[in-house]
């Protein structure tokens, strides 16, 4: 999902519905958890995963948006964690990378992205990271003037 405000611009993030779905879904988990007291077993999975489910909403309507590329001289790479927002220049990217597996009877990508500044990190994004198809964020990054690996 784009939600950019400008064409300089361009944003990728979870799509809302999906994270307030996925907080719902927590809450009826563990409303389900306290229904099912009298097995304890199945009270404390169902809470578990109530819980889980709830943190994966919150994490995807907290980080938003994940990954942001403005064009300009030099273009800029912003990707928003838990911890805050880091921004990363050519300079700063090691490698940009596509890559396309098959699983589970289906092709599934990720865009993985090396970047060096106070140490290497590689990120990884998926299509619900991202909102959207992957190969449209790859041409937004080529456009943006970042260069990208590619094994379609």
């Amino acid at each position: 999902m784009d939600n950019s405000g400008n064409s300089s611009t361009r944003e990728w993030a979870t799509p809302v519905p999906a994270g307030v779905a996925a907080c719902i879904g927590g809450l009826i988990l563990i409303g389900a958890a306290v229904v099912v007291a009298n097995d304890p077993a199945g009270s404390v999975l169902l809470g578990i995963a109530g819980a889980l489910l709830a943190a994966l909403g919150a994490y995807t309507l907290a980080v938003r948006p994940r990954l942001s590329v403005s064009a300009g001289a030099p273009p800029a790479l912003s990707v928003r964690t838990i911890t805050g927002r880091r921004t990363y220049t050519p300079e700063h990217v090691q490698r940009i990378r596509l890559l396309t597996m098959r699983r589970i009877g289906r092709r599934a990508g990720q865009l993985e992205i090396d970047v060096v500044d106070d140490g290497a990190r590689l990120l990884v994004f998926t299509r619900w990271d991202l909102g959207t198809d992957l190969i449209s964020v790859v041409d937004e990054l080529r456009a943006a003037g970042f260069e990208v690996d590619d094994d379609r």
